[in-house]
């Protein structure tokens, strides 16, 4: 993944793929196998990088984190804009410091954060990584990590925080 390939992975939500955040060549990877040019999901490997993000961590946001981190909770907030163009919506940022111990350590091997997004195309339905999966899309994905047990299946809850103000988005 250092090197800009991409990974299918379970997480505690839904199966994933994942690039490094700090490879444009994973991150364009990614791109084309979405068919959209972001903004895409963050994977932190603690709430420490997770928070470093933010432009300011305001109490809100604080204990929002360490009340829903590590879990199936992705924050969204202003951040600090120095990682790819594609991380970001106009000056916000999506992330998650996901209940799967395996995910976290993936992300800390990749430096902190993983590019993250479900594995699906465009308007298809989430599939978990296979045999067949894998075969169709080799062209994309540089590996896949089989899941040892099962997630939620289904997506995480989304909480917009904007100073002390808090938006559940999904």
């Amino acid at each position: 993944m250092r090197e800009g390939g991409l990974l299918a992975h379970p997480t505690s939500t839904l199966a994933g793929i994942a690039a490094s955040a700090y490879s444009s060549k994973g991150i364009n990877k990614m791109q084309r196998f979405k068919q959209r040019k972001g903004p895409f999901l963050l994977l932190a490997d603690s709430i420490a990088t997770a928070l470093k993000q933010a432009v300011v961590i305001t109490p809100t946001l604080r204990h929002l984190a360490k009340q829903s981190w590590p879990g199936a909770v992705t924050l969204v907030f202003p951040a600090k804009q120095t990682l790819h163009h594609a991380c970001y919506q106009q000056g916000w940022i999506a992330i998650r410091v996901d209940a799967d111990v395996e995910t976290r350590r993936l992300a800390k091997e990749c430096g902190g954060l993983l590019l993250s997004s479900s594995l699906n195309r465009k308007g298809k339905l989430v599939e978990e990584p296979s045999y067949t999966l894998k075969y169709r899309w080799k062209r994309h994905m540089s590996a896949a990590i089989p899941r040892q047990q099962q997630g939620l299946g289904q997506a995480s809850k989304i909480f917009k925080v904007s100073g002390c103000k808090v938006q559940q988005i999904r």
